[in-house]
């Protein structure tokens, strides 16, 4: 995820907590009385089912790890409550994401040396891709709640990675849809031209054809001076008047800016992707009269169950909940697999979470789908945020985003929701 949270990863665009300690550099937890780590990398199914967690805790992240920490250590609460899976209890140990990808890789590699079953993050895409062939020579399953990249739709992960959030190939539809909501036949595509956003505004162009729209030009950009002004000059030729925008939470806010200064009548209006929804502090901020010609698209960002927001309270009671409902369905999916499949093995984790978020009856959380499944029930899990399904390649099938538009102050509101996908 591209998110202004550098979730890189959603971006940008996440946790279980307890007590907290000191691990060769790495703050730590372990959240089960009485029982110390595992110390070998054998795979071992001793009937316990350990899940480790790789998330930050300070700098753009704090906001999304906490969240997620307090979602994890609310199921964590609900998962042993309901006595675990068969009687025994299940643990939890946490590790310290950082900022940077050599930090994760080394929180990645403890938890697989303590021989966890499954790993929850990290929430960074770029961290994500630099630790998944580690965990997946392993043989160690992963989840993520928070990375987007288009590049993990098709890693060769040998079915050892679920994600609980969208890709970015289906938030590419979502803005392809809010394209063709906004009246216009024919759409221009600026990105900004690195390895995240040019897939991204391939996979966006594709789907605006798909919907029967005219796709005007693509047009990428470096965020330099002069190369912004070589892609405001080709957008203004090119006169759309819709413009689909692809980019980071720096980025996006200089082209938008920049064309809306080459634009003194306010002709042109902007999709744009979930990045900026939360521009970068160093951004410029928009103009009043620019901010209502703007509106984007984002991966839901937070559950309105009121059952799971009183849950993530009383973890946390200052956890915003970003991201947070992604958590718990990678923590509540993989304790129900356990408990329907009798294993802690992880690739037999990975195949039963797909039969268990695509079929049966619906049920939104772990105590709820554990009862249905002990009377002997198929269930369709979709968590708290009410719309989830994962397909046999472990990503999202039908995933849904938010709208939102700013206000006069600048603020980002959400407008709506929409499903994108099928399952």
């Amino acid at each position: 995820m591209r998110f202004p949270l550098v979730l890189r990863l959603f971006g940008v665009a996440a946790l279980a907590a307890v007590a907290a300690c000191s691990d060769g550099g790495a703050a730590a937890t372990t959240t089960t009385a009485g029982q110390s780590a595992p110390t070998t990398t054998e795979r071992i199914d001793d009937g316990t089912l350990v899940v480790g967690a790789v998330l930050p805790s300070s700098g753009v992240g704090a906001e999304l790890g906490n969240s997620i920490r307090a979602a994890l250590d609310a199921a964590l609460v609900e998962i042993n409550a309901a006595g675990g899976i068969d009687g025994t209890p299940v643990r939890l140990i946490t590790l310290e994401e950082g900022e940077d990808a050599a930090t994760a890789g080394l929180a990645v590699q403890q938890l697989v040396q303590r021989n966890v079953d499954a790993i929850i993050g990290p929430t960074s895409s770029l961290n994500m891709l630099g630790t998944l062939s580690a965990t997946v020579d392993e043989e160690v399953l992963t989840c993520s709640p928070t990375a987007t990249a288009l590049s993990l739709d098709d890693f060769p992960d040998d079915g050892l990675l679920l994600r609980t959030i969208p890709s970015d190939s289906l938030q590419a539809r979502a803005i392809a849809n809010q394209v063709e909501a906004s009246g216009r036949s024919s759409a221009l595509v600026v990105y900004v031209d690195d390895a995240y956003g040019r897939p991204f505004a391939q996979a966006t162009q594709q789907a605006l054809v798909a919907n029967g729209g005219q796709v005007l030009a693509s047009v990428g950009f470096l965020p330099t001076e002069g190369s912004l002004a070589d892609a405001v000059d080709a957008v203004i030729a090119a006169d759309p008047g819709v413009v689909a925008i692809i980019a980071d939470s720096t980025s996006g806010p200089a082209i938008i800016n920049a064309l809306d200064a080459a634009d003194p009548d306010g002709r042109l209006t902007y999709v744009v992707n979930d990045a900026l929804r939360r521009p970068a502090a160093s951004a410029q901020p928009f103009d009043k009269s620019l901010n209502s010609r703007i509106v984007g698209v984002s991966p839901l960002p937070f559950s309105s169950s009121a059952s799971f927001l009183a849950a993530l309270a009383a973890a946390d009671p200052a956890a915003t909940g970003l991201y947070a409902h992604n958590a718990y369905d990678c923590f509540a999916l993989i304790a129900l697999a356990a408990q329907t499949s009798g294993t802690t093995q992880p690739r037999t984790l990975s195949a039963a979470v797909v039969a268990l978020s695509t079929s049966g009856t619906s049920c939104d959380s772990f105590t709820m789908c554990s009862a249905a499944l002990a009377d002997g029930s198929n269930i369709n899990y979709d968590g708290p945020s009410g719309t989830l399904a994962i397909d046999l390649g472990g990503n999202v099938s039908r995933g849904q985003f938010e709208r939102f538009e700013f206000d006069e102050n600048g603020r980002d509101v959400a407008v709506g929701t929409l499903v994108v996908g099928s399952g």
